[in-house]
């Protein structure tokens, strides 16, 4: 269970949520919504305890399972540590099959005494292995693991090689993986393809715990929750029912608040009238006029508050100068990781204006091409060659751009030379004006975001790579972003599993990797846009 009273939250001199309570038993399962920015993340911290509140209380019992939306890993037991063993963590079996293969290996190592010895130690862990069940929960981690996209594979790569995408896929194997009593998951559909999505759902649906999710993922919201916490303007307001049933409930909310207090003003404005012509008058019409003045005071301090509905991005691209007519071409690419071959002889040709979206299943390598068009990574073999007057922007998906301790400000100053005062106002159109002299790591995932974008903003190029740059962001900021690359006449390249998204953007080509086949876009395409 958990249980939360009267919490305050605090960043910095600023008050961030103030008198936040409710409580998640088992069966409870609770969607915590709110704009980017509004808090969230940084309650979610609170709630496991990786920051302390100001005020209130927060009572944990059972077993508590936190996934978190940033990629950083925790310390690991040793740097080699598999997928896997990472996920067998849960159990407490993770580093169990290694210490056998060691002993193993120790065996033939060794002769006489030293391997008789050997072999009774191996067969002591062995023993061990199978008395906590280690064979069959190993089939049950690769079950879930497969389940949410981690192939056979990739269980076997080292944790500290992977991309932060499958990291994060690793991670939340590991935590549905735990015994949990409650389960607290901070946008867990990131980086997840349509069949681990509809998978997660039902496994939240069945979920026995308590249910404690941030997510951006409307259908998420709809199937799988059965109340929701709404954070706005520094407070938590509680509703019944799944998403659907808040937002309509809410915009009812708000209607009648809104009557209430036009009907309260109207009183207020009534008394201060008749008060501004009493006291000028007799001694008892001005008696009656300080009575009505307290009145009145009442009144204003008993005024039914209406949340304002909060401002709105505002992204726009300036229009960059033009490049030439092919502003970026590769030839020959191929890369792997060790053994692991991604892709081999790929092919990217582009005109100016195009856009392109590079598409396949998990694994097939469309991160990593992206990264080494925007010059991140380097190709095994082949070249990538930048056209006249090109510039390129590149947007990662896991804010790697993005610094501990380096202020949002000095962010921007690094990408442009502009004025201060034009930098700051361009924070603002992304919501993030009192944030400009915050450290730019505590901002939350949709924050991290809005800074990435506008630094691309600022810095005007004329190719943008964009790799899956609607995670994290609010329906609100998602449109923003839609309508100002519908208006940006440079060169699009663009890593998307949203396929509404990429519905509207409306591409030009795709790129379908592992191959690099180069092919025109089509409707029929976005059931694979879904599965990426």
């Amino acid at each position: 269970m958990l249980l939360v009273r009267d919490v305050r939250i605090e960043a910095g001199v600023r008050v961030l949520l103030e008198d936040v309570s409710f409580t998640v038993q088992a069966g409870d399962k609770v969607g915590l919504v709110g704009r980017n920015g509004a808090g969230k993340t940084t309650l979610m911290k609170t709630l496991i305890g990786k920051t302390q509140p100001a005020d209130g209380t927060i009572i944990k019992t059972g077993r508590v399972g936190y996934f978190s939306q940033e990629v950083a890993l925790d310390e690991l037991e040793y740097p080699e540590m598999t997928a896997l063993e990472r996920i067998l963590t849960a159990r407490d079996v993770g580093g169990m099959q290694r210490n056998i293969e060691r002993a193993r290996q120790k065996i033939e190592q060794s002769s006489g005494d030293a391997q008789d010895r050997a072999i009774a130690h191996f067969g002591r862990l062995n023993d061990e292995f199978e008395a906590k069940g280690g064979f069959k929960l190993e089939a049950g981690a690769k079950a879930i693991a497969s389940a949410i996209g981690i192939e056979n594979d990739d269980l076997d790569q080292p944790v500290a090689s992977m991309s932060g995408g499958q990291r994060r896929r690793v991670e939340l194997a590991r935590i549905l993986y735990s015994e949990t009593d409650v389960l607290l998951l901070d946008e867990p559909t990131n980086h997840l393809d349509l069949d681990a999505k509809s998978w997660l759902m039902d496994y939240l649906e069945a979920y026995k715990g308590g249910l404690f999710v941030v997510s951006h993922d409307l259908p998420l919201l709809d199937q799988s929750i059965t109340s929701v916490l709404a954070l706005e303007n520094g407070r938590i307001e509680a509703y019944r029912g799944n998403y659907s049933h808040f937002l309509d409930e809410s915009e009812k909310r708000r209607v009648q608040r809104e009557r209430e207090r036009k009907t309260q003003q109207a009183k207020i404005d009534q008394l201060e009238s008749t008060i501004r012509r009493f006291k000028g008058s007799t001694e008892k019409m001005a008696r009656k006029a300080k009575t009505m003045e307290t009145r009145a005071g009442r009144l204003r301090h008993d005024l039914v508050e209406v949340a304002s509905r909060g401002k709105a991005v505002n992204v726009s691209f300036p229009q960059p100068d033009p490049s030439g007519r092919t502003p970026i071409k590769a030839t020959g690419l191929a890369k792997s990781y060790g053994d692991n071959l991604v892709f081999l002889d790929v092919d990217v040709d582009t005109n100016r204006g195009e856009r392109i979206i590079i598409m396949g299943l998990n694994g097939a390598g469309k991160t990593t091409l992206l990264r080494i068009l925007a010059g991140v990574e380097t190709a095994d073999l082949g070249e990538v060659e930048l056209g006249i007057k090109t510039t390129l922007g590149y947007y990662a998906q896991e804010h790697e751009q993005i610094r501990a301790g380096v202020e949002v400000i000095d962010h921007m100053r690094e990408v442009s030379d502009q004025p201060d005062q034009t930098l700051r106002s361009l924070l603002g159109h992304f919501l993030l004006a009192d944030k400009v002299d915050q450290d730019a790591s505590t901002l939350s995932g949709g924050e991290k975001t809005k800074l990435a974008l506008a630094q691309l903003v600022v810095a005007r190029p004329n190719v943008l790579l964009l790799d899956e740059p609607t995670n994290n962001l609010d329906p609100q900021a998602k449109d923003a972003l839609l309508s100002a690359l519908n208006a940006y006449t440079g060169t699009i390249i663009l890593v998307s599993h949203d396929s509404d998204f990429v519905a509207e953007l409306d591409p030009d080509k795709a790129i379908l990797m592992p191959d690099g086949t180069m092919a025109y876009f089509d409707e029929s395409m976005l059931e694979l846009v879904a599965l990426a």
